[in-house]
């Protein structure tokens, strides 16, 4: 009885496998609509790309403006903090068009609270303290081209309201 059962499972093991095969070819897309070029769009930088479009930012969490902008290869700290937004983000850099339209959306976190625990602080209940202005460094690909950057800060309804905006001169 055994037998037969070892046998059955290596022969049902032998055959998935070919048939999957035989899906995956019959599957494949001709050739006439592999000639279809795909438009696709990355919306984050690339961690080869040579150059990326840099904004550097001045705040204190309730007033912005730019310090400075370039065209360069971003470092890793910088890549590092230009994400899209997630649900930590407590502000947000949101880059639109000449038709107010999002392009892209940043999240920079809360640059603007500082965070200690077991500084001297042990019997206190409050953990957190705000800090000054601070500058923050942002990248997109250098093919988007916004009219204006829109920091917006998350409330606690999960909503973004508009904090600042700038106008940004990129052509």
């Amino acid at each position: 009885m055994g037998d037969k059962l070892g046998k059955m499972v290596r022969i049902v093991f032998l055959i998935i496998p070919l048939l999957l095969i035989f899906e995956v070819e019959a599957n494949t897309p001709n050739k006439e609509d592999s000639k279809k070029p795909e438009i696709i769009s990355k919306l984050h930088i690339n961690k080869l790309s040579k150059d990326a479009r840099i904004f550097e930012l001045v705040g204190d969490g309730k007033s912005f403006s730019i310090k400075r902008t370039s065209i360069n290869k971003p470092t890793k700290k910088i890549l590092k903090y230009s994400n899209l937004v997630t649900k930590r983000d407590k502000y947000v850099l949101n880059f639109v068009d000449e038709n107010n339209k999002s392009i892209i959306k940043i999240g920079i976190g809360d640059p603007f609270t500082a965070y200690a625990q077991h500084l001297g602080y042990e019997q206190s209940s409050v953990y957190s303290f705000q800090v000054g202005n601070q500058i923050i460094k942002a990248a997109i690909p250098v093919d988007l081209n916004p009219a204006q950057m829109i920091v917006e800060k998350r409330s606690s309804l999960d909503t973004f309201s508009e904090i600042s905006r700038i106008t940004l001169d990129i052509r």
